[in-house]
């Protein structure tokens, strides 16, 4: 519990999926952000090991349980691990606020949302398009960002982070912004200045990344800036991060700033009380770990 806020993460790669799936209650209303989790289909020239197709089959039956005490269902982009289109009755009787699939929005994302939303045919309460906007839900307010980038540039489409204020409380769940590394996912962190950030971290583990140590620089910097200019008092940090076996390394920095101003970071494991399980950054492990018990 944090004040007025309680906020529950239900998967993440932490915990052996690809995921954000977050529930957060005000006490006006339950909220289930990008209820998605997935398995990276390539790693180490691997597929998937069965542990990780494990893991997120249990992820998905908690998103589901989660899911049927839910008032609002938001959903920040596209992208299967933030959401699971065949699964239209979890959205029965729900609000359901979701991305514009209309602007600001790749060829992809695009054709997925119009099949998504199509199949939901009137399952849910309402729809409505979050992008820039502000709702309040009794004495909860929202604040969704302008579409902003998935990363450095537009390649991958945009997302919508997601702020949650309740009283003097105030939870920011940042969705895919790799970092974050492009100006305008920072601006709206700044601007919400949050008690609370769970942020995505940014993407170390992929080949093209991996000698970016000027763009990781980049990042730390601006958290930095977030650390020392905002009034965060604790920070979750997954997902992308989390893909990588020596994230904690990459971003020692970090916690060093965090440590002066007695800022806590956890991952979303953590968060919850419970160990890392890493599945995905250690699939080269559990297939040798079978290969030597056979």
């Amino acid at each position: 519990m944090e004040g007025q806020l309680q906020i529950t993460p239900l998967a993440a790669e932490s915990m052996g999926s690809r995921s954000m799936a977050t529930f957060v209650e005000t006490g006006d209303i339950n909220l289930l952000i990008d209820p998605g989790a997935n398995v990276g289909s390539y790693r180490y020239g691997l597929s998937p090991h069965p542990l990780e197709t494990w893991c997120m089959k249990k992820h998905r039956e908690r998103i589901q349980l989660y899911a049927a005490s839910a008032d609002v269902i938001i959903i920040t982009h596209y992208h299967f691990d933030h959401f699971i289109p065949e699964l239209a009755e979890m959205y029965q009787g729900k609000i359901l606020l979701v991305k514009d699939p209309n602007k600001n929005i790749n060829l992809k994302q695009r054709k997925r949302a119009f099949a998504f939303l199509q199949s939901l045919k009137k399952r849910p309460s309402e729809v409505r398009y979050i992008d820039g906007k502000e709702y309040d839900f009794g004495a909860t307010r929202l604040f969704f960002s302008p579409p902003v980038p998935h990363g450095e540039n537009d390649l991958k489409g945009h997302v919508i982070e997601v702020a949650v204020q309740k009283g003097e409380r105030k939870f920011l769940f940042s969705s895919d912004v790799q970092g974050p590394c492009h100006d305008a996912s920072m601006e709206f962190i700044f601007e919400q200045s949050p008690d609370i950030l769970y942020l995505d971290g940014p993407v170390t583990y992929l080949q093209e990344h991996q000698d970016s140590q000027e763009s990781l620089d980049q990042i730390l910097q601006r958290l930095n800036i977030l650390i020392e200019k905002t009034k965060l008092i604790s920070i979750i940090i997954d997902h992308h991060l989390l893909r990588d076996i020596d994230w904690r390394e990459k971003i020692e920095p970090l916690y060093k700033m965090a440590s002066r101003k007695t800022i806590e970071i956890q991952t979303a494991a953590e968060y919850r009380g419970d160990e890392n399980n890493l599945l995905e950054a250690r699939r080269n492990q559990l297939y040798e770990n079978d290969r030597t018990q056979e």
